[in-house]
């Protein structure tokens, strides 16, 4: 874990003296940095991030997650590249700028989660760097736990049209302390997805996209985003739990410039799970503004 571009190299700051401002950030005591990054927040303020997403001719790309831990500082987290296979995509996701790729021996050291969609680019899931329970035998007996489920999207209606509302987002439940329902499936029907489409909720959060209004005279839907959003597009979006308050927001993402994307969390999100819904929304609404 590296100091983004805004921590100069005369105020970079130990381990040490991170980990503590990320734990008073955050609300939560976790004694290791990629846990700091990869469980739920607990605090009542959102946490202010931002994705810088960098275009590739190629296909593909790259995005790269950075947290505002102080008025002047942003400090780098993630690097997210995507990668084409035959039952639809996946993005790795990195503690590292180089080393995005999982390695062919295993995990890269700085591997922390995999966002897997299916062919229609409309139900996405993101997993931890757990070992997967249909893996290749050698992959189960390399001794790790099995993979966590962190989310599950379901997109009804592409962010591309003209319904942005018509998503199902869900998160595994955290306790008062911040500490997160453990989500292990090792079988299909177990899985987050399969469980929310038979009603079957315990232990799970569902998100509700906070519904903007059509304004005929713009055409097109508007949302007050305090500021954090200062251009239209069909990825500024905002999530509350569904059975809350809609003001009760957990999750914002507004786009600034041209390649990036104001993105503010708080529980039961974790920082993982908030650059990876940003990812998600980047794939499903490919191609529109």
């Amino acid at each position: 874990l590296s100091p983004g571009p805004g921590l100069s190299a005369s105020g970079a700051l130990t381990d040490e003296q991170l980990k503590r401002v990320l734990q008073n950030l955050l609300g939560t005591n976790h004694a290791d940095l990629k846990a700091l990054l990869s469980e739920p927040a607990n605090c009542k303020a959102p946490i202010r991030c931002f994705v810088q997403r960098h275009k590739s001719r190629m296909g593909g790309g790259r995005y790269d997650f950075f947290m505002s831990i102080s008025k002047n500082d942003d400090m780098y987290c993630f690097t997210a590249k995507k990668h084409s296979v035959a039952k639809g995509c996946y993005y790795s996701i990195s503690l590292d700028q180089d080393d995005q790729k999982r390695s062919k021996a295993g995990h890269a050291e700085s591997f922390i989660g995999k966002v897997r969609s299916d062919r229609k680019s409309l139900e996405y899931t993101l997993y931890d760097d757990g070992v997967n329970p249909d893996g290749k035998e050698k992959e189960k007996t390399k001794g790790g736990p099995l993979r966590r489920e962190l989310l599950y999207v379901n997109f009804i209606n592409s962010l591309r049209n003209r319904n942005p509302g018509a998503m199902l987002v869900v998160v595994p439940r955290c306790d008062g302390e911040g500490n997160a329902v453990m989500l292990r499936p090792t079988a299909e029907k177990d899985s987050i997805g399969e469980r929310s489409k038979r009603g079957d909720l315990e232990g799970l959060v569902v998100m509700k996209n906070r519904e903007p209004k059509w304004n005929p005279v713009s055409n097109m839907y508007q949302l007050d985003f305090h500021g954090r959003a200062t251009m239209a597009s069909c990825k500024n979006i905002q999530l509350h739990p569904k059975d809350g308050e809609p003001t009760n927001v957990s999750f914002l993402m507004g786009k600034v410039e041209e390649n990036k994307f104001n993105v503010d969390f708080k529980g039961p999100f974790s920082c993982l799970q908030a650059f990876a819904f940003a990812l998600i929304v980047f794939d499903n609404s490919s191609g529109a503004f």
